[in-house]
């Protein structure tokens, strides 16, 4: 049986109510907000008001029960707008609403769980709301009823009837989605028939036919992504207090985007951010949650997605939220980073042996092989220790098959006790070269950011001393690190053709 989904349903409590006598009263001032919540059979002496944000809820606010359950929230100054619930004293949640512009309002509700019973005064959002939420929770319970029947006659292998509850079940599918689009287009500046729309999935359509009667093959996936966020609202600032927004940004950027090369997340990331803009508050979300994400990401090369963002953001005086010793903090981070990106020249190094005054001299740009490993340790770390035998098992056995393609260049960063660095290189007997002192062309502890990253740490580097790696892998990962780095630019090198 194919399955119906009805639509993307919004998590709301639902209660049976016990309706109140409204009396007539006068209008809030402006500039204040008075919401009154009747919750029948409410036992709590006071209730939390939350707001959505991210994938959390931040209290707002709290009220006590002034008799029969009575909540009042009253005061100067209005809330921002966006999705918030009401929270019990046991941390159950009674009723999510929306708060928008108009905040002077009445609603009936109960602690049992029925929105058909449900009622608000003074809100025409919200009343909406309620509308929507009645007309699913009865498509949910004839969807339900025709499921059951639909199992039954499937047992009895009863073709009739089975198809009979299939076009049931397609009917009132194709029903809601005509009530929802109605919705959306009736209210279409309400938060919540933004927050509907939102769920809508993205029609992407087939692929053209090239020139040369070839599919394009590219055409869905870049459609996806730039048309991502076609049913959201970037300018709306509102968006950033609803429970369905944060997960979705989530997704953009770890799940659609991150899979792509840096060129095309940043090319997307300008998108949105360009979008968001609009909006002084929506831009700060994002900026602050890009920066959290690309900053802590542990995926090879996200770190020039994290330079790419505050080059284009902070160092351009877009955000004026930031005082100037953050601002300088993201510059210093960037300028540290930069020369350090994959696809970058590498700092070459010319650095002296461990002979002492007979010391030669070493540049990791005058190396034999086509690849160059910079090996940053320090003879004190046992982490170090362990990898660098690992590089000996590594080294051996390709030098042994005639496979070695690259020579290991190894820093010592120990500059406090220089003898125990040439004991620790005379008794391991590594083959390889091995640098240090206090002697070289630059800081190399500068310029290679040793001081931040510590130790060990690895970068690689190409036939023209180009880093393709900054980040230490797996010793025994380097061989096929390699021959795919190489089946890359075989690759690249054909498509410029």
């Amino acid at each position: 049986m194919k399955k119906i989904i009805l639509f993307a349903l919004v998590i709301l409590c639902t209660v049976p109510s016990v309706l109140f006598a409204q009396k007539k009263r006068a209008p809030a001032p402006a500039g204040t907000h008075r919401m009154i919540f009747r919750i029948d059979g409410a036992k709590d002496e006071s209730v939390l008001l939350a707001v959505h944000f991210r994938d959390k809820m931040l209290l707002r606010d709290s009220a006590i029960n002034q008799g029969n359950g009575v909540f009042l929230f009253e005061g100067a100054g209005l809330y921002d707008e966006g999705m918030y619930t009401i929270v019990s004293e046991g941390k159950r949640p009674y009723l999510n609403f929306i708060i928008d512009g108009s905040q002077d309002f009445e609603y009936f509700l109960d602690t049992v769980g029925d929105v058909r019973n449900f009622r608000v005064i003074g809100s025409p959002q919200n009343d909406e709301m309620l509308l929507f939420q009645r007309k699913n929770v009865e498509a949910q319970r004839k969807i339900n009823s025709y499921q059951t029947k639909y199992k039954e006659f499937e047992e009895e292998l009863n073709e009739d009837s089975l198809t009979f509850y299939r076009e049931k079940m397609l009917e009132l599918n194709t029903e809601m989605e005509g009530f929802i689009a109605d919705f959306i287009n009736r209210n279409p500046n309400y938060l919540f028939s933004k927050m509907q729309k939102s769920y809508r999935h993205i029609t992407v359509p087939d692929p053209p036919v090239k020139e040369d009667g070839t599919i394009d093959s590219m055409f869905q996936s870049i459609y996806y992504r730039t048309h991502y966020w076609d049913n959201f609202d970037l300018t709306d600032r509102r968006f950033i207090n609803l429970p369905s927004f944060e997960p979705k940004v989530n997704d953009y950027f770890t799940k659609v985007l991150a899979p792509h090369d840096v060129d095309t997340i940043n090319k997307y990331m300008d998108m949105v951010l360009n979008l968001a803009s609009k909006d002084s508050l929506m831009y700060r979300f994002f900026i602050e949650w890009l920066s959290t994400h690309w900053q802590g990401s542990k995926v090879i090369g996200h770190d020039a997605v994290f330079v790419h963002l505050i080059k284009e953001n902070m160092m351009k005086g877009k955000c004026r939220w930031m005082d100037e010793d953050l601002l300088e903090r993201y510059r210093k981070r960037a300028t540290k980073l930069e020369p350090l990106l994959i696809g970058q020249k590498s700092i070459e190094l010319v650095m002296p042996d461990t002979n002492g005054t007979s010391s030669k001299w070493h540049s990791s740009y005058q190396m034999p092989k086509k690849y160059v490993i910079l090996w940053f340790y320090d003879p004190n770390c046992h982490t170090c220790k362990s990898e660098s035998e690992k590089f000996r098992q590594l080294y051996d056995s390709l030098e042994s098959i005639g496979e070695r393609n690259f020579d290991i260049y190894a820093v010592n960063t120990n500059n406090a006790d220089l003898e125990l660095w040439k004991k620790y290189v005379r008794e391991k007997g590594y083959p390889w070269t091995n640098v240090g002192g206090l002697h070289a062309n630059v800081d190399y502890m500068e310029a290679y950011n040793i001081y931040e990253f510590g130790t060990p740490q690895m970068y690689i580097l190409n036939e023209k001393r180009e880093i393709i790696l900054n980040k230490r892998i797996t010793v025994s990962d380097i061989p096929d690190f390699l021959r795919q780095y190489e089946k890359i630019e075989a690759y690249k090198a054909n498509k410029n053709r």
